[in-house]
């Protein structure tokens, strides 16, 4: 069940938003050119992602819940058909069809925070021709940047290994929607708080954070920073200690909370050599009686880097990452695509080269063993195949008939699900998560392929 709070701020980051004109016009126009010519038959797509980015073992489906909401909220204004009329694109018939419009289908999906093989279903919605086809934009949309992000922050966890990730990338985020859904990706995926205060407002995840070089920069002495930030918050605070020099800065702030007889948190390296920095600070930290004071840090870290860091025996428990973890960088975006599989003709394939398709109305199963995952198979939907299948309904007739789940569930949720991963998969350098395909879909792809390869 969605939490009180989750629940009263959702406008802020317009979930339930009716975001129907947020599509490309060729959604339209096809749609407009199905009404014309009475080709409103049912149909069937599937939203997938086609491969996976270098050195990624498996994605985290993730933005499942919303692009479902947004699919069952479709609708168009009345001043969204008078800027369409505007255009001089649309007849006058196909607009008024549009007035009524809603989707009145149904929806099988997997559970959002569920761990994937490239080309699961991650999402099936069968119904109205145009009704399918107009869902396409906003669920690949919201799709395919918050599977990133949570997959993203997952390699980075997995990376820390027993020290923890905290999202600080809101300033480096693509704007506000990005930078909100973003953290909420990044908790999911394994991160144990964020700097967004938004975004913890919204979803109840844990907001921590210390306080910027300009505070320090704002006193007389880097102590007298210290001293006033810890009178205002002398609960085991966090203190910056890069402002000037790393190790005088930790032992400054070391002394001042003897002087306060006051407990220090932690300190927070943002700069310099960290493995080396972060091994003499907790010799300081030690020497001067703080032995359970924690060593953050930050300054453009990935998951790469903190593997790094652990090799050279870094003593860091936590990191604070940004901009690499929010924008997923290097890797820009993945190929999250939404494609026809079955009308009322029959099944569907693409055979484009590297782009090719499965066809048919397809189920996922999960087989496992003593608790491991071993292999997905994607079957046809009525073939006997065993092992746990992934996708299940949740919208019929145009109406959710599964509730969202509270973060905290989903997010608990995937990690179990991730640590039952093959441990291959789960490494930096990871070796794909296998999926097989099944008998029934083998000999469809061929018999199709016959059909229609060379152009028939």
């Amino acid at each position: 069940m969605i939490s009180k709070m989750e629940k009263n701020n959702m406008t802020i980051v317009s979930e339930t938003e009716n975001r129907t004109m947020l599509t490309d016009l060729y959604q339209l126009t096809m749609m407009a050119a199905y009404h014309d010519n009475q080709k409103n038959d049912c149909a069937t797509f599937d939203m997938f992602i086609r491969k996976l980015p270098k050195d990624w073992g498996f994605f985290i489906a993730n933005g499942i819940d919303d692009a479902v909401d947004y699919t069952t909220n479709l609708g168009f204004e009345s001043d969204d058909l008078e800027y369409l009329e505007s255009q001089g694109l649309f007849k006058p018939e196909f607009l008024d069809y549009l007035s009524d419009f809603r989707f009145n289908g149904e929806i099988y999906a997997v559970k959002e925070g569920t761990p994937v093989c490239p080309n699961t279903p991650l999402l099936r919605l069968t119904g109205n021709r145009s009704e399918v086809q107009l869902a396409e934009t906003m669920i690949l949309n919201t799709v395919n940047f918050q599977t990133m992000i949570a997959t993203k922050a997952n390699r980075v966890v997995n990376a820390a290994g027993d020290s923890a990730v905290l999202d600080f990338g809101l300033r480096r985020a693509q704007e506000r929607d990005a930078a909100i859904k973003g953290s909420r990706a990044t908790y999911i995926g394994g991160c144990i708080g964020t700097s967004n205060v938004l975004a913890g407002k919204i979803y109840g995840i844990p907001i921590r954070g210390t306080h910027a070089h300009s505070f320090v920069m704002s006193h007389e002495t880097e102590r007298d920073a210290f001293r006033a930030y810890a009178k205002t918050f002398p609960n085991n605070p966090t203190l910056l200690v890069d402002t000037y020099d790393t190790l005088h800065g930790t032992r400054n702030a070391a002394e001042v909370m003897i002087e306060l007889s006051g407990q220090l948190g932690a300190v927070r390296l943002d700069s310099g050599d960290l493995a080396k920095l972060s091994i003499e600070a907790r010799k300081i930290l030690d020497e001067l009686g703080f032995p359970d004071a924690k060593i953050m840090a930050s300054n453009d870290l990935n998951e790469y880097k903190i593997a790094e860091l652990n090799v050279k025996g870094a003593r860091i428990d936590g990191y604070g990452v940004g901009t690499e973890m929010i924008t997923s960088k290097p890797v820009a975006a993945i190929s999250g695509v939404y494609k026809i599989v079955c009308d009322s003709d029959g099944p569907k394939i693409k055979l484009s080269k590297g782009k090719v398709s499965y066809p048919g109305v397809k189920q996922v199963f999960r087989q496992e063993e003593n608790k491991r995952f071993l292999y997905d198979v994607l079957a046809l939907e009525g073939e006997n195949v065993s092992g746990t299948p992934l996708l299940e309904k949740v919208c019929e007739n145009g109406e959710r008939i599964v509730k969202r789940r509270d973060l905290n569930t989903i997010r608990t949720y995937c990690l179990e699900q991730i640590a039952m991963l093959p441990e291959e998969c789960k490494k930096l350098k990871a070796t794909p998560y296998e999926m097989l395909k099944s008998k029934g879909l083998h000999m469809l792809v061929h018999k199709l392929s016959e059909k229609y390869g060379g152009g028939k």
